[in-house]
């Protein structure tokens, strides 16, 4: 009766914690569009989408006569919307995007892009600061022939300028929306909401920035949550500030203009004040690529769902994929990506146990020639994030593994990536956060407002300590709160000595940038806690360099770990029914309305079922349910 009656009244709590949770993040500049997860065979993907921050930028090579056979292909992003009914164990894949704009821009009949953005924003769940940086940096790789590229959106925010601004002409919907509002960071503090239901916690706290638990013990920023976090805003609006400028021929006054005194614009108010090129839909399009190319385009393929086409309404468009072809047993090389998202847990989240396991089964088989390792995870349990450490070191013995770091990997996320052969972030990635942290919730006047009480019998000192209904039912002692300090500076030791060890680094310089401080990618990279700056397919490459696969051979890429049986059950057979853009695999749920409360509710879940245990993990506020 206790248990049923503890369960029922634990789920009523965290629910209103949830509804309490009010919490920001910088507005989106790039997690994952999808264009297909398939195994794929491809001819060259060494150079596909370098990406860096500061690259010179090449000159593009003249372009070719227009011909009969010219045409342009559209990329329809859209892909459906984040609010999956059963979320997918790993994000869709950006594999064959990348690859698609690779191979258009060595095809002698594709003139140029259309990138259509149509449903495609950082508002979606969908979509991260990492692909969004990403598919720009494969926009520039394309530009680079001499090709062209038009953009089209409807509607965009700050993070989705960014990704147009790469176009030679934006077209805007004459209906649609600009925002242009820059990033901000916030968290939502839970410490007010404790006290008046009768919770008390104590934060196990013994790093500098090491800030997990403030969430619950604090109402506001604290000063080393100021410092870090206003560092990394630092960067990434830097990086996107000096992007746009240069992309669009502002002068600092202008960009502060439209960001500080303008930043919403309707379709007309952005052509007049020069965001935009045109405002219309297709014929608009036609009309910038007449302009472009000096002559008309008549011809059109799409990649992506035809639904989404904005070409594919007034003509009639050919189909276009990756391409590769079929490879003969034995003569292509294989590269395994393997996806590794959400909280770092042996069993559920992450499920690093059956990752690890994957990770040495690849590395066992002799057509796999390198893996790559996509991580996107604020940490959790210590263990299960050395499993997949583990697993990837063992495997970097014989194969090269590659770890090209999403949104966030930080904490235990980090811990996970450190033995790689080699680590990859995007500017916008939140990493570091060397460092462990623990909490102590309990019962302080809880009981009183439910008329519950409590009696135990017990053999030895600190038997009780756990006991009670929903909560424990007293906080820590002095001794009790000491012992915890040692185990917890035991445990940050053992994480600055992996990483010292991963990274060949001195212990005492991971000393001096752990203390549960997060980075950017940018300064990551400029610290050596990760080795270039790239998204996915960055990584592919500088996995298939290390593995010396020749120009010549064909690679094929298998993607793990693979949809469960019900999830290429609802696929298939549910897709039909129910309606378009429903999403049904969806590599997050979507932070927006019900979904949103319940992925809330999901990590804070989390955080009080391992009450009184040590985590490298991040802040509630800085994740994204």
């Amino acid at each position: 009766m206790y248990m049923k009656l503890a369960k029922i009244l634990r789920t009523v709590i965290i629910l209103l914690l949830t509804l309490s949770l009010s919490s920001e993040r910088p507005a989106n500049f790039s997690g994952g569009a999808a264009m297909g997860t398939n195994s794929n065979v491809d001819d060259d993907d060494s150079n596909a989408a370098r990406s860096t921050v500061a690259a010179p930028v090449a000159v593009p090579a003249a372009p070719p006569p227009v011909s009969a056979k010219a045409r342009y292909l559209e990329l329809a992003l859209y892909t459906g919307s984040g609010s999956g009914l059963i979320p997918s164990s790993r994000p869709p894949s950006t594999v064959d995007l990348f690859r698609v704009i690779k191979k258009a821009a060595g095809d002698k009949n594709i003139r140029g892009l259309i990138v259509n953005t149509s449903g495609f924003t950082s508002s979606s769940s969908l979509i991260d600061q990492t692909t969004l940086w990403e598919l720009r940096a494969a926009l520039e790789a394309f530009k680079s022939t001499g090709k062209k590229v038009i953009a089209f959106f409807d509607n965009a925010a700050f993070d989705d300028y960014c990704l147009l601004s790469v176009a030679d002409k934006i077209v805007m919907d004459d209906v649609g929306t600009l925002t242009f509002m820059g990033y901000a960071y916030g968290r939502g503090y839970f410490q007010h909401t404790l006290e008046k239901l009768g919770i008390g916690v104590r934060e196990l706290r013994y790093l500098n920035y090491k800030s997990a638990m403030e969430t619950y013990t604090r109402s506001s920023l604290s000063a080393a949550d100021r410092t870090q976090y206003n560092a990394y805003l630092d960067d990434i609006f830097g990086l996107a500030k000096t992007t746009v400028m240069k992309a669009r021929s502002w002068k600092e006054a202008d960009f502060n203009a439209i960001l500080n005194r303008e930043f919403l614009y309707s379709a007309a108010a952005a052509k007049t004040r020069g965001l935009v090129d045109a405002v219309g839909r297709a014929e608009a399009v036609e009309q910038m690529i007449q302009e472009v190319e000096g002559s008309p385009v008549l011809s059109y393929s799409l990649y992506g769902d035809a639904d989404a086409s904005l070409m594919n309404r007034d003509h009639i468009v050919s189909s276009y994929g990756p391409g590769g072809g079929f490879a003969l047993p034995g003569t292509a090389a294989h590269i395994a990506i393997v996806y590794a998202s959400g909280e770092t847990d042996l069993d559920r989240a992450m499920n690093t146990r059956n990752l690890a396991q994957i990770i040495r089964e690849q590395a066992a088989k002799s057509r796999v020639k390198a893996i790559v390792v996509r991580i996107d995870s604020p940490g959790g349990a210590a263990d299960a994030a050395d499993h997949l450490a583990e697993a990837i070191r063992d495997a970097a013995s014989q194969v090269p593994v590659v770890v090209s770091m999403g949104p966030v990997a930080a904490s235990g996320g980090y811990w996970a990536a450190m033995y790689a052969s080699h680590i990859v972030a995007s500017p916008y990635t939140l990493t570091g956060s060397i460092g462990v942290i623990g909490s102590w919730f309990y019962e302080n006047g809880l009981y009183n407002k439910l008329g519950l009480s409590v009696d135990t019998l017990q053999r030895g000192t600190h038997a009780g300590l756990g006991t009670g209904i929903i909560l424990p039912r007293r906080n820590l002692t002095k001794e009790e709160e000491a012992r915890f300090r040692r185990y917890i500076l035991d445990m940050y030791g053992t994480f600055v000595g992996k990483v010292a060890v991963g990274r060949n680094l001195p212990v005492k310089k991971v000393e001096a940038l752990a203390q549960g401080r997060v980075y950017s990618g940018i300064s990551a990279q400029s610290l050596g806690l990760v080795d270039s700056l790239g998204g996915l397919s960055d990584a592919i490459a500088i996995a298939r360099t290390l593995a010396k696969i020749p120009e010549t051979k064909k690679v094929v890429y298998k993607e793990y770990p693979k949809p469960t049986f019900m999830q290429n059950f609802v696929n298939r057979y549910l897709g039909a029914v129910l309606p378009k853009g429903a999403a049904l695999l969806s590599p997050q749920s979507a932070p927006l309305g019900l979904t949103g409360v319940m992925g809330g509710l999901e990590h804070l879940q989390y955080r009080l079922s391992r009450n009184g245990q040590v985590m490298p993990i991040l802040p509630l506020g800085v994740v994204e349910p």
